[in-house]
Parts: C-alpha cells; structure tokens; sequence
C-alpha cells in the first residue's frame, strides 16, 4: 500500500502541476497557495477521476463528492491521493 500512495501522490502532483502549468507539486504543497483556483481544482478532479475510473456510477460519484470535499479541506497531492486510495478499499464490483 506505501508503494501506491507514492505512486498516487505522484500522479496527482503531476496533474496539478500540469493543469497549473508549471512542475509536479511536492506532497504537502498547496494547489490554491500554488496559483490554483475552483476552475482549475475540478480541471484536477476530473482527470483524476478519468485516470482512476471507479467501478460503476455510484462510484463515480462518490469519489467526485469525496475529492471536491478534499480538494478545499486540504489540497495538497498527500491528501488527494489518500482519498483515492482509500476509495479503491470499496469499489463497487459489476
């Protein structure tokens, strides 16, 4: 699990890096103090959610809801990646 969290945390830091135009953010930096804004966090959230594609509708959905309360709690690669990891723990089999 250690090992895809790090992968997670490094995905997600590349794509909030590539959407704010500029490097990978480290793991506990901050999108918005980084120059992000609400456009530009569900620009993240939905490349995210395409790379990672849930298992059925209600899956999609609960992560979309999970990320956006995460991504304006604390958004910081670190904490993305926990919410997608922890996810995966309950996908919905079809």
């Amino acid at each position: 699990m250690t090992d895809d969290i790090g992968e997670l945390m490094s995905v997600v830091a590349h794509t909030m890096g590539d959407v704010l135009l500029r490097a990978p953010l480290a793991p506990t930096e901050d999108f918005f103090d980084c120059g992000g804004d609400s456009m530009r966090a569900v620009e993240v959230l939905s490349r995210l959610i395409e790379r990672y594609e849930p298992v059925g509708e209600d899956a999609v959905e609960r992560l979309r809801s999970e990320l956006l309360t995460a991504i304006f709690d604390d958004a910081s690669p670190a904490a993305l990646a926990s919410v997608i990891v922890d996810h995966r723990g309950v996908e919905v089999e079809t």
